[in-house]
């Protein structure tokens, strides 16, 4: 295992003003422009307009009722007032434009799935519990007793690839505030939704022995995050990834 890769050309884009939730859909579009799609094509707006989408969810109804993350963006990534998606629908944004554009390179998701190896996987309609669980499980426990085997499959990714990774994380790192917003889906009104905040979603473009080196649409920028505390958080979201492969 190399102790450290970091891909470079890669230019970095920032979500604000225009899409204050749109870190998902800014991420995704570094990654494409990097492989070399054309910009008119995947630029943040262009993915914002296409990404599939549900309702945020409509607190004037008792219970509320709204869209579910799990299948498509809830809200506009266009309004501060809405939320964000999971790791499926932008893999199949991601996978759909590839195919429709000829590209050389193939969607491959990297989200650690359920087994006996890694505690508190993610799941799809989690309850508040299990939730809860996940996120005080990895607040208070060293990353020293935890398998490393999830975060070794996104390393040797970007070593052998050498394609970042769009991944889930909280806002600047913070402590999750737990779950902030529970409504029930809309198309299956008896299933709870729970949104955990600040919930974002940045591009992983390499590490070394201290650092994860991150796109991040929140700043702008290539950050430099500590590796315990991106890890910490990337768990505590779900261990969500997703990437492309080419298929030469």
């Amino acid at each position: 295992m190399n102790e450290s890769c970091v891909i470079e050309g890669i230019h970095s884009q920032y979500q604000y003003p225009i899409l204050p939730t749109g870190c998902e859909v800014t991420a995704v579009s570094i990654l494409l422009t990097y492989i070399g799609l054309c910009q008119e094509i995947v630029s943040k707006e262009s993915l914002a307009s296409i990404v599939i989408k549900e309702q945020d969810p409509d607190y004037t109804l008792n219970p509320p009722i709204g869209g579910n993350p799990y299948r498509a963006f809830i809200g506009s990534p266009y309004s501060k007032e809405s939320f964000g998606v999971f790791h499926h629908p932008i893999r199949e944004l991601i996978e759909s434009i590839c195919k429709s554009n000829n590209s050389p390179f193939h969607v491959q998701d990297l989200t650690i799935k359920s087994n006996h190896i890694h505690k508190y996987t993610l799941q799809d309609n989690e309850s508040a519990q299990y939730i809860t669980d996940r996120l005080e499980y990895f607040e208070n426990t060293s990353n020293d007793s935890i398998d490393d085997s999830d975060i070794k499959v996104l390393e040797n990714h970007l070593t052998t690839h050498k394609t970042p990774i769009v991944i889930w994380m909280t806002l600047e790192l913070k402590p999750p505030r737990g779950i902030t917003d529970i409504w029930y889906d809309v198309k299956n009104p008896s299933q709870p939704i729970h949104w955990v905040s600040p919930e974002h979603c940045a591009l992983l473009s390499g590490y070394d022995s201290e650092f994860y080196y991150v796109h991040d649409p929140h700043t702008g920028k290539r950050e430099s995050y500590d590796k315990i505390l991106f890890l910490k958080r990337w768990r505590q979201m779900g261990r969500q990834a997703v990437t492309v492969v080419s298929s030469k």
